[in-house]
């Protein structure tokens, strides 16, 4: 699928005239289709963490306080439940500390082990910042477009080519109710569609092994294990 499929899929299922082209269309209809898919991808994008749109970040600390380059510019949020490593120090980072704790341990110049860190104005800032140390953390990019369909993202639209980096068909039933919305029109059932499509969709998108409640979790000793020896004496 691209943009022009998904727009002319759209437009057989609202009876109206497929377009040859999108982006350069002028069309009203055309464009307002264009810009509802662009707020639907926008929201799609931060509805989940989409495994597709999962970055892995590693870089070497500056010890400037923020980190003038981090996040990047595709940085959209950090991964649910996901930590900051040093890498060099092999040790997780504390935070997103309050502004409270920031300033304690900054105003008595102390030395927090493990390191915390916090967002300011953007950017990631640590404490304390060590130049040359290896920092990593995943983060979810806001780039859900494939531009041409290749290794390009960018976060909008660029060419009537360009793909989706998750379930294009979200996009449809999304755009479908969506543009009965803005028409005045009933758009209960198409929402209560596309909701559970995308509820099945991000079930399948999660990395979750099966789970066997009959054994324990692989590495680890049943509950009621004890190692020691039992001596019965008679």
């Amino acid at each position: 699928m691209s943009l022009l499929t998904i727009i002319q899929n759209v437009c057989a299922e609202i009876d109206l005239d497929p377009p040859t082209a999108v982006m350069s269309s002028a069309d009203p209809q055309i464009m307002q289709l264009r810009i509802l898919s662009t707020r639907a991808g926008r929201d799609l994008m931060r509805a989940h963490d989409w495994s597709a749109l999962m970055v892995r970040r590693q870089f070497e600390a500056t010890g400037a306080a923020p980190e003038p380059a981090e996040p990047p510019g595709d940085w959209d949020r950090f991964a649910a439940n996901a930590r900051i490593w040093n890498v060099s120090r092999l040790s997780a980072l504390n935070g997103p500390v309050e502004p409270q704790a920031w300033q304690r341990h900054t105003i008595l110049n102390a030395t927090p082990v493990p390191q915390i860190w916090r967002m300011a104005a953007g950017r990631l800032d640590i404490y304390p910042n060590v130049a040359g140390e290896t920092i990593e953390y995943a983060y979810v990019s806001g780039f859900w477009v494939a531009v041409n369909g290749g290794a390009t993202t960018a976060a909008n639209w660029v060419g009537d080519t360009d793909t989706a980096l998750f379930p294009e068909e979200l996009l449809e039933l999304s755009l479908i109710w969506r543009w009965k919305r803005a028409k005045g029109l009933d758009y209960g059932e198409e929402l209560a569609s596309f909701e559970r499509s995308k509820e099945a969709a991000i079930g399948a998108d999660r990395a979750a092994g099966p789970v066997d409640l009959s054994l324990p979790a692989r590495g680890q000793a049943l509950e009621n294990y004890w190692p020691g020896t039992i001596t019965v004496t008679p």
